[in-house]
């Protein structure tokens, strides 16, 4: 990875927090942790440097779905953040309908590693590209 850009990993259950945190973090560094919406809202808004947010959808209060567009709506179309949605259930509506320019990807449970990883990389170069005006 040439440029920095760090990830959030969203996730409520914490040893699959702590597995896909140790995964991601061999690749991809800062990779930051939450365990909720609420808490990953709260490092979106401290570190406007997190472009890749990875989060799983089913979750307590808050999904990760309404997290994705919060974030999404909230950083403004111009902005570098990508998502990177995960679920053990079918894939939510159309992505492109939610977030159109490909600002969404899905990773379906059980995954492999190299799936997550390359949904992460496409996400990555995304935000790199967004992040250059190119």
């Amino acid at each position: 990875m040439s440029e920095s850009v760090s990830l959030l990993l969203v996730e409520d259950e914490p040893h699959i927090l702590r597995e896909m945190a140790r995964a991601l973090s061999r690749r991809w560094s800062p990779v930051l942790q939450a365990g909720s919406a609420q808490e990953a809202m709260a490092l979106l808004t401290a570190h406007p440097e997190i472009a890749v947010l990875v989060t799983d959808i089913r979750m307590p209060g808050e999904n990760g779905l309404e997290l994705a567009m919060r974030a999404l709506a909230g950083r403004g179309a111009a902005d570098a953040l990508e998502v990177v949605l995960i679920s053990g259930h079918a894939m939510p509506r159309d992505l492109d309908d939610l977030a159109p320019g490909g600002r969404l990807e899905f990773v379906q449970k059980p995954f492999r590693l190299a799936e997550l990883d390359a949904a992460v990389t496409r996400a990555h170069e995304r935000a790199v590209t967004r992040r250059n005006g190119t």
